[in-house]
């Protein structure tokens, strides 16, 4: 039996059953586009560079040639690594079924980690949009009237519903 809303975890391997609401999945695919955009370099102006900067933060912000070496060695694997969950995600937004207003998906284990990756990243790409810099910023919770602040108060909601579906059986020693 499905739950109401949220994520559960359904066997060993980690499969995750997903169920939200279609309005919901709705706006996670419109928020697809603008984070591949971002991921891409596609995206343009000041807000693109400081949701890149917090995508992909400088390791080695006090020595340019450490920071060169790490870019070069690491940023394509971390960009691919940010486009490979972007596209699990996009597929099994496509792939889920529509019954009664909820949008029900079965997520590999894997699968739910991608889904756990891009809606952090839409968490960050939405924490920046409404100019969010710490968790203190956020005392008030969302904005009603906001429609990107109400997004990222629902990305933290899904992302705990995520993580509690991926630890759920898992052994206390890892």
């Amino acid at each position: 039996m499905s739950k109401q809303r949220g994520a559960r975890r359904l066997d060993e391997q980690g499969s995750v059953e997903l169920v939200i609401g279609t309005h919901e999945r709705d706006a996670l695919a419109d928020l697809a586009p603008q984070l591949r955009a971002v991921i891409e370099g596609e995206a343009e102006g000041d807000l693109a560079t400081t949701i890149r900067e917090r995508l992909f933060p400088t390791a080695y912000p006090d020595d340019p040639d450490r920071q060169a070496e790490y870019e070069e060695l690491a940023g394509d694997d971390l960009a691919a690594g940010r486009r490979d969950a972007l596209a699990t995600f996009e597929r099994t937004l496509e792939a889920g079924r529509s019954e009664r207003g909820r949008w029900v998906a079965r997520l590999s284990g894997e699968e739910a980690e991608a889904w756990l990756a891009v809606v952090n990243d839409g968490r960050l790409l939405l924490a920046t949009a409404v100019g969010i810099t710490d968790e203190s910023c956020w005392d008030e919770g969302p904005d009603p009237e906001d429609p990107a602040s109400v997004l990222l108060f629902y990305l933290g909601w899904l992302e705990e519903e995520l993580v509690q579906a991926l630890q759920h059986g898992l052994d206390a020693t890892g």
